[in-house]
C-alpha cells in the first residue's frame, strides 16, 4: 500500500496540501499519515517553560484531531488516515518517519510570505530537500486535478551530463496516472552549442522513448523566466525538479527568479538520493500490479 506523509504546521498553505493529499490518495489508492512536529527552539537566554511546551503539544494534537476528520469527510472514509505528533527536531522527525514508512511521497505546502525565503529557512522543506524520497511542494490555493502532463526542465549542462532519473520511475508515474512528458529546454542565447543541445535533448529521448516525452524549447534571456513563460502558455499539472543534481534548480539558493516564487503548479522536488531510492523501487515493482 502507497503512502503519503504530509508535514503540517497549521498554517493555510499546510492544510491545502493535505487537501491536495487526500485527493491524491483517492487517485492512488494510497494512505495519508498526518504528522505535526512541536519543535522546541532553546537559547541561552530563552528556554521555554513546561506550561508553553504542554499548550504547545495541546494545539497540535487538537490541529490533527481536526484535520484527521476533515480528510475523513473529504474522501467519504475511503482513505486510511494516521495522525501523529511529535516533539522535537523537525528535520529529525520527518526523516524519522519516512525511513519508517518508506513513503511514496512527502507533501507539503508552499511555505506562507516570500516562497523563496520559505524554501531556504524552512526546517521541513529543507529537510525534505534531502530526503530519498519524491517531495511534493504544493503552492497555495492549488487544488487537485487528474495529472495529464509531467514537464522535465533541463538546460545546457544538464543535457551534456547524465540522466539524472530512470525510464522506470516515469513509467510508474504514466501507469499511475496515464500522464504524457515534456523535456522542456530554454535556451538563453549562447551561441555555439545548438549542436550540443540538440544531441543532448535527443540523448534524453531516445533514453526514455519507453514513455515518449515531448521536446520543447524556449528563447529567454534566463533559464528559469523561461520554465515560467512556458508554464503560462501551456498546459502542465507537475513540474520535476532535481534540486541536488543540478544547480539550477538548487532552490535553497535562489533568491528572485519568478518560477519559484509563482509557480502554480505543484514542484515535485526528487534529491540525488530520491532518484536512487525512486530507481531501486521501480525495478522491484517492475511487473506488479499498479
Amino acid at each position: 500500500m502507497r503512502t503519503l506523509v504530509v508535514p503540517v504546521d497549521g498554517s493555510e498553505n499546510s492544510i491545502n496540501a493535505a487537501h491536495y493529499a487526500a485527493d491524491l490518495a483517492l487517485a492512488i489508492d494510497a494512505d495519508i499519515h498526518l504528522l505535526h512536529i512541536v519543535q522546541i527552539v532553546i537559547t541561552p537566554s530563552i528556554v521555554p517553560a513546561g506550561y508553553l511546551i504542554e499548550d504547545m503539544e495541546k494545539a497540535g494534537t487538537t490541529l490533527l484531531d481536526r484535520l484527521s476528520d476533515d480528510l475523513k469527510q473529504r474522501t467519504h472514509d475511503q482513505v486510511t488516515i494516521t495522525a501523529v505528533r511529535e516533539t522535537g527536531n523537525v528535520e529529525f522527525k520527518i526523516d524519522e518517519a519516512c525511513r519508517r514508512l518508506h513513503p511514496f511521497a512527502v507533501v507539503m505546502g508552499a511555505p506562507e510570505g516570500s516562497f523563496i525565503r520559505g524554501l531556504s529557512g524552512s526546517p521541513a522543506v529543507n529537510a525534505a530537500r534531502r530526503l530519498p524520497y519524491p517531495v511534493l511542494v504544493i503552492p497555495a490555493r492549488s487544488t487537485f486535478r487528474r495529472i495529464r502532463t509531467v514537464v522535465l526542465a533541463c538546460q545546457v549542462k544538464d543535457v551534456a551530463g547524465e540522466i539524472p532519473l530512470t525510464t522506470a520511475f516515469l513509467q510508474q508515474l504514466k501507469d499511475l496516472f496515464d500522464a504524457r512528458f515534456d523535456i522542456l529546454h530554454v535556451e538563453t542565447g549562447t551561441e555555439g552549442k545548438e549542436g550540443l543541445q540538440s544531441f543532448g535533448l535527443y540523448r534524453w529521448k531516445r533514453a526514455l522513448e519507453q514513455v515518449n516525452p515531448g521536446l520543447h524549447f524556449v528563447h529567454s534571456a534566463t533559464v528559469l523566466e523561461g520554465v515560467d513563460k512556458y508554464l503560462a502558455e501551456n498546459n502542465a499539472d507537475w513540474l520535476m525538479l532535481f534540486p541536488e543534481k543540478h544547480g539550477l534548480f538548487e532552490l535553497h539558493r535562489s533568491r528572485s527568479n519568478p518560477l519559484i516564487r509563482h509557480c502554480q503548479i505543484p514542484i515535485l522536488s526528487l534529491s540525488e538520493a530520491a532518484l536512487e531510492s525512486v530507481a531501486e523501487d521501480a525495478k522491484s515493482n517492475s511487473g506488479k500490479a499498479i
